[in-house]
């Protein structure tokens, strides 16, 4: 079709009728964000300017009929340029899209192509070999079904523009097909497949003219193609998953949540009860010094002559005489015959066995009490238990809510190439969460004291599945190593700390740890045991290693201070705390999340400007169902976070602040200990204390 100027003045005319309809429903918004809005808009625009120049003979266009396929590719076009703009600002990953978003995405790129068909150079056209390219590419990572959707409309785009371009819809339809089904051997077979049947398609039904640019252009594609890094298959490859494969079984997948989802609050509610049937039990059933009158009233003045008139005619005078008995016994734990003469009113005949019957009574009621509050602080702990087991089941419902779908072709062939590379796999799972992002897990059948090859295993899975992945997390458990890969990040962290012992000691109560785990987040550690010594040093390296153990197993922070409360409660009969001071980075986002729980004050340097966060909170192993205060602060690459143990602060903290607000060059190692060291010099020479600084700052990943 060969247009003339005025057609370039007409399709301004349609850009300025499109612009003109939008304003005019910019104030309706239900017609404005309706799906149908944007390929009506063009194709009525499209039709009226074509009818204009049907009639008035200016253009390409000579009959209706032609202004009416026109106008109906506009809006075929408008249709899936506005899912795929509309899909852009979801932010959702390539590989959360269904197979028809996939196909919108891929026609949307089409059109942009076509606009690159109408160059060309000595009749080789850039459009059709870029074309080329994507064709193969998704039939190297889509296999069958990405090479033959991207073939196929991409050749039909091409072909209702032009029809001296018809032969295209074959030619790259064709080999796309052939292309997917040879994409198993390797790139040079995909490729070689695709040249031979797009030229064989070319030759049949391709005209004469048109045969030798087919040819070159095909050739060109297939070389661009094998010229390509592998880094451009991790932006095709999510693009096209085996559905079948990928589903997670999708009807599984929502039992499996709801019913972890309602066990959950199924034994968050079996702890409430619990706890309030033994409030009215105890309310019934707890002895009192009532009990204990009532005892002694049966056995000594039971057998008494003058029990008529005590309890009859001097009832009240009676039960006054034993009840003031109650404050000498809480003072002195035991009576004599002296203290029942003096505290009774009326005279009393057997006031020696009044005394000696309410001193063993009432030992027995000291010792049910005891017995009760002892139960009552085992009560306490198991539902302490009752809750965490439900904040783990919470845990669980939601990772499996947020994982989409499960990559069954991935894991797949992580197993075959890990067994075949020397890793004990014992099971593999490839998730993809609602962003796109693959995580992997990994249970490795090999000793806890046997080297993992971390570069090596994450070199392994980012070929097999196509992406790129950090190095693994590594977790020891059971016999077991449990290895978890994520996605490279956006950040990574650089970490440094730096300790003091009080009075030069060898054990210190402050313990630290940090790691990775596994799933794009870091975790920095403080836990403060009470006092110092070895005491303090057992408290906290119990809460450290716990926390840090069920962290990286996978459970969130909330869950595990739970079990951390708990086992510092259970771990002795003498008083057990420790305070926990948790800083969690999101690599992905720079978000980091400070909970604390009777820790101290955290520093935050965002865009040089300081910051504190002090978030009052009880220390685990004094209460049951303790909680974290919590608070989050999205930081960018370069700002820090400084977390330190009550030995550092003196008393007066400015100059700690002016320290971190001026350190600029040094390293994060460098600070923490800059920081440990004035506080040593700062220290009041009466006392001394344990002393822990953590920097943490946030930089960008550039591996």
């Amino acid at each position: 079709m060969t247009h003339s100027p005025s057609d370039s003045f007409r399709y301004l005319a349609v850009v300025i009728a499109i612009g003109a309809l939008r304003w005019l429903f910019s104030e309706l918004d239900f017609i404005r964000k309706s799906r149908l809005f944007a390929p009506l808009t063009a194709s009525a625009a499209v039709f009226a300017t074509g009818l204009a120049t049907v009639f008035g003979r200016t253009g390409a266009l000579t009959n209706v009929a032609d202004c009416i396929v026109e106008a109906a590719l506009a809006g075929g076009a408008a249709y899936f340029m506005a899912l795929s703009v509309r899909l852009a600002r979801q932010q959702r990953g390539i590989s959360a899209f269904t197979g028809q978003e996939s196909a919108a995405v891929v026609l949307t790129a089409c059109v942009l192509l076509l606009s690159l068909g109408g160059v060309s150079i000595e009749g080789v056209s850039p459009g059709r070999i870029l074309a080329a390219v994507a064709i193969l590419l998704c039939a190297r990572y889509g296999g069958v079904g990405g090479g033959a959707v991207s073939g196929v409309a991409t050749g039909a785009t091409f072909s209702l523009a032009d029809a001296a371009q018809g032969y295209l819809c074959g030619g790259f339809g064709f080999g796309g097909l052939t292309a997917g089904m040879f994409a198993p051997l390797g790139s040079f077979a995909c490729a070689a497949s695709f040249l031979l049947s797009h030229s064989l398609m070319s030759f049949t039904f391709g005209r004469e003219n048109a045969l030798p640019s087919a040819l070159i252009e095909g050739f060109i594609g297939c070389v661009t193609f094998l010229l390509l890094p592998r880094e451009v298959g991790n932006v095709v490859s999510p693009m096209f998953h085996n559905e079948a494969g990928a589903s997670l079984g999708e009807s599984l997948r929502r039992g499996v949540v709801m019913r972890l989802d309602f066990t959950a609050k199924a034994i968050a509610n079996v702890k409430k009860d619990v706890q309030d049937v033994s409030q009215k039990l105890g309310e019934m059933y707890s002895p009192t010094f009532s009990w204990v009158c009532e005892n002694v009233a049966r056995d000594v003045c039971g057998g008494c002559g003058l029990k008529m008139y005590c309890y009859e005619h001097e009832e009240g005078v009676t039960r006054d005489d034993f009840f003031r008995l109650e404050e000498i016994l809480n003072e002195k734990g035991a009576l004599s015959e002296a203290d029942v003469e003096l505290a009774f009113v009326k005279g009393c005949c057997k006031k020696g066995e009044i005394a000696d019957q309410m001193t063993q009574n009432f030992r027995h009621l000291q010792a049910a009490r005891e017995a009760q509050r002892r139960v009552a602080e085992l009560r306490g702990v198991v539902a302490g238990q009752f809750a965490g087991i439900s904040d783990i089941l919470r845990d669980l419902s939601r990772d499996f809510g947020s994982a989409m779908r499960s990559d069954e072709d991935s894991a797949e062939r992580v197993t075959e190439a890990l067994t075949a590379a020397g890793f004990g796999v014992a099971d593999c799972v490839c998730l993809l969460n609602a962003g796109g992002r693959m995580t992997v897990e990994l249970s490795l059948a090999q000793r806890a004291d046997a080297p993992v090859q971390k570069g090596r295993l994450a070199r392994e899975v980012s070929r097999c599945c196509g992406r790129r992945f950090d190095l693994p997390a590594l977790s020891y458990e059971g016999g077991r190593v449990r290895a978890a890969l994520c996605e490279m990040p956006r950040y990574d962290v650089e970490i440094g700390s730096d300790q003091h012992i009080a009075d030069n000691g060898k054990l210190c109560g402050d313990c630290i740890d940090y790691f990775n785990d596994g799933k794009g987040c870091t975790y920095a550690l403080v836990c403060d045991g009470m006092g110092t010594g070895g005491r303090a040093a057992v408290d906290g390296n119990m809460a450290t290693s716990v926390m840090g153990r069920l962290l990286r197993a996978g459970l969130s922070p909330d869950s595990a201070l739970q079990i951390v409360n708990t086992a510092l409660m259970m771990k002795s009969e003498d008083e057990s705390l420790s305070t926990v001071d948790v800083a969690a980075v999101d690599l992905y986002s720079g978000g980091v999340t400070l909970k604390k729980a009777g820790a101290p004050v955290t520093y935050i340097k965002k865009s040089g400007r300081l910051t504190t966060r002090e978030m009052p909170s009880l220390p685990a192993g004094i209460l049951n169902d303790i909680r974290f205060s919590s608070e989050t602060v999205n930081l960018n690459a370069g700002d820090m976070v400084v977390m330190v143990s009550d030995g550092v602060l003196t008393g007066d903290e400015k100059w700690l602040e002016r320290l971190i607000r001026t350190w600029n060059e040094g390293s994060a190692q460098s600070l923490a200990q800059a920081v440990v060291e004035e506080a040593i010099r700062r220290r009041a020479q009466t006392r001394d204390d344990d002393i822990t600084a953590v920097a943490i700052r946030l930089t960008e990943n550039d591996v």
